[in-house]
């Protein structure tokens, strides 16, 4: 008797699985994201302008300033950027790559804004 591999069968079966792992994670990622955008407060739109996906390894991101910026910006406007920003960094992760991801606001002032608004910690919360 004879046992025959395909292991080209194989090799297409466990690069489906890694896709489908990986739009998951990517959908999962995305839940997160929007999380944290109905979370956001926004005055001048640079704390939600400030926010990246990128590799916890990395120590980029993005980083706006709120000095000299005008006040009461529109609050749709800026949450909308926040999750496109977010949304484009995690289509172009490699999710598989990476051991872990992480999710920034590397804004000035972020600290502040976490103190009095809890964004990264009521997401945190909601996402475990």
């Amino acid at each position: 008797m004879k046992v025959r591999v395909n292991q080209k069968s194989i090799s297409a079966k466990i690069d489906k699985a890694l896709m489908q792992a990986e739009d998951k994670l990517k959908g999962k990622l995305v839940d997160i994201a929007e999380d944290l955008t109905v979370r956001t407060p926004v005055d001048t739109g640079a704390y939600a302008e400030s926010f990246s996906v990128v590799p916890s390894s990395s120590g980029g991101g993005r980083r706006k300033d709120s000095h000299g910026k005008p006040r009461n910006q529109d609050v749709a406007t800026f949450r909308g950027k926040a999750l496109s920003n977010m949304t484009s960094d995690i289509e172009n992760l490699e999710i598989l790559e990476n051991k872990s991801i992480s999710f920034r606001n590397r804004a000035p002032h972020a600290a502040k804004v976490e103190e009095k608004y809890q964004v990264f910690g009521a997401a945190k919360d909601r996402n475990r």
